[in-house]
């Protein structure tokens, strides 16, 4: 996944998020504030550039001062392709299923999605 750092890329997805409410909305709100500056312990992910299929926020990973704290480690999604989606479930690590977190998101196949990636690890998804 490709971290956005750029003010000009997060607010051209900002300005993409916005056309794709109200199913962007619980990511729009963390990419708006990361792009003011007032989120600095926060990242925004994509899987490609500008194209991309997966946008994720989550607390950076040196951030996460307790592993087992589900609250803290929120993590917002919003996806235009939910094959990108799978496909970054069952490749990637982005999600750090050795930890506790919670995701949201408004999308219909989310948590399907996430309820067969977590049985493949063999893991309980609550």
């Amino acid at each position: 996944m490709l971290s956005l750092t750029c003010p000009t890329q997060l607010r051209r997805l900002e300005e993409t998020l916005r056309r794709s409410l109200p199913l962007a909305l619980p990511v729009l709100g963390t990419v708006v504030t990361v792009a003011r500056g007032d989120l600095p312990a926060y990242e925004v992910l994509v899987d490609s550039w500008p194209d991309f299929g997966v946008v994720l926020t989550r607390l950076r990973p040196e951030e996460n001062k307790d592993p087992k704290d589900f609250y803290a480690n929120q993590l917002t999604l919003f996806y235009r392709d939910e094959a990108a989606w799978r496909a970054l479930l069952g490749g990637t690590e982005v999600l750090g299923w050795t930890q506790a977190f919670q995701i949201h998101g408004m999308q219909d196949g989310m948590y399907e999605a996430m309820r067969e990636a977590a049985d493949a690890k063999g893991l309980r998804l609550e």
